[in-house]
């Protein structure tokens, strides 16, 4: 079976002068499967996953998506993507947010009548009539899962989709990632919280500078007897410059600087 998404060699810098941001990046992601990628800020997984979404150009290396570039017409209908960040206008309530995303999907009034009040449901979101305005960035995270699925993706991207939600919020993912995986939907899961990739992820690879350091599937990364932190940790301070945890002032006994 060919693979959802294919990345072979990808590279990306933002200015001459700069370092690559995405330096030789190379991974699959199958039909069925979910996919964590992981780093520290400025790993480049924000870059690799922008680019997979067609809302970045490569300077290098080659991106498929459903066997086509990420900018065909054809791929992009099948994907879902749910930024870390989302924004929507202010003044639009979360069922006219749906609502609009519903008519660039192209779906008849039938399936907008069916899909929507379903998805504002998922999202805890039924019973919201206050514009977006009034809603924390936690409300404006689920809305952003919400319509990402809305088009019932074979591809879903997921940037940092559990940062700012609570524990009620984060079970209610793990169970969408899930039944997803179980129908044939591909995910791929840019994530700082290591326990939840652990959780629903079948394959992770762990980036920094730009690189990556690890990829496998989860037994293959994580050993028996540890943890995915734990590996994680390990691989990224082995490869950047040791610090100190702490300034020396905030140790000065005497309190001195």
């Amino acid at each position: 079976m060919a693979a959802v998404v294919s990345v072979r060699d990808l590279r990306k810098r933002y200015r001459r002068r700069d370092p690559w941001a995405v330096d030789g990046v190379t991974l699959e992601l199958g039909a069925g499967q979910a996919f964590g990628l992981l780093g520290p800020n400025g790993a480049g997984k924000t870059s690799v996953v922008k680019m997979i979404a067609g809302l970045l150009r490569p300077d290098g290396g080659a991106i498929t998506v459903f066997g086509s570039s990420p900018g065909d017409p054809a791929a992009r209908a099948q994907l879902g993507f749910a930024p870390e960040d989302p924004d929507f206008p202010k003044f639009l309530r979360a069922a006219e947010v749906l609502d609009y995303f519903s008519s660039l999907l192209g779906l008849d009034d039938a399936e907008r009548k069916r899909r929507i009040p379903e998805t504002l449901a998922f999202a805890g979101l039924e019973s919201e009539r206050r514009q977006i305005r009034q809603y924390s960035k936690g409300m404006k995270q689920r809305l952003g899962i919400a319509q990402a699925i809305l088009g019932r993706p074979k591809l879903l991207i997921l940037d940092e989709p559990t940062a700012d939600l609570d524990p009620l919020g984060r079970r209610d993912v793990r169970a969408l990632i899930e039944r997803l995986k179980q129908s044939g939907v591909a995910i791929l899961l840019n994530s700082h919280l290591l326990s939840e990739v652990e959780l629903v992820c079948d394959t992770v690879a762990i980036m920094a500078k730009g690189r990556v350091l690890k990829e496998g599937t989860m037994s293959e990364v994580v050993p028996e007897g540890r943890n995915l932190e734990d590996v994680f940790v390990q691989l990224v301070e082995t490869n950047q410059m040791p610090r100190d945890h702490l300034p020396s002032f905030i140790t000065d006994k005497d309190g001195t600087v």
